[in-house]
């Protein structure tokens, strides 16, 4: 598990997000109200699906109220909770986690308040050592 974590806030925009990723190497963020709970995650592939219109494009979202275009938020893309996991949680089942939801990164929650974030990379350091002949 990586912790400290960095996340962002449902009214960050989509080119913070995606500046946030590029900057650390990161493929989802967690996604969390101001006291810190965890109201869902945004990964590298919703950004790129929601897309990134030019300024000139911008408009109001009918749907959301949200702006589109460079100040395009979070909100409008980002997938709800119920991808968490708690902190002891076997790394096998993490990892099928991750994949059935198509993920890289799931967020560790402890009484729903956002603690670290855990990786595949993390679920690999995780899996017991065989020998080879």
């Amino acid at each position: 598990m990586t912790t400290p974590v960095i996340a962002v806030t449902p009214s960050a925009s989509l080119v913070e997000a995606a500046g946030v990723m590029t900057e650390r190497g990161f493929t989802t963020l967690p996604v969390v109200n101001q006291a810190g709970k965890l109201i869902g995650l945004v990964s590298e592939v919703d950004l790129v699906q929601a897309g990134f219109p030019s300024d000139s494009a911008a408009t109001g979202d009918p749907d959301t109220g949200a702006m589109l275009g460079r100040h395009r938020t979070v909100a409008t893309v980002m997938r709800t909770p119920g991808l968490a996991v708690p902190g002891d949680l076997d790394p096998a089942e993490i990892a099928h986690r991750m994949t059935d939801a198509g993920v890289r990164a799931l967020p560790v929650v402890d009484n729903g308040i956002l603690v670290g974030m855990v990786t595949f990379r993390d679920v690999l350091r995780g899996m017991p050592a065989t020998g080879t002949s």
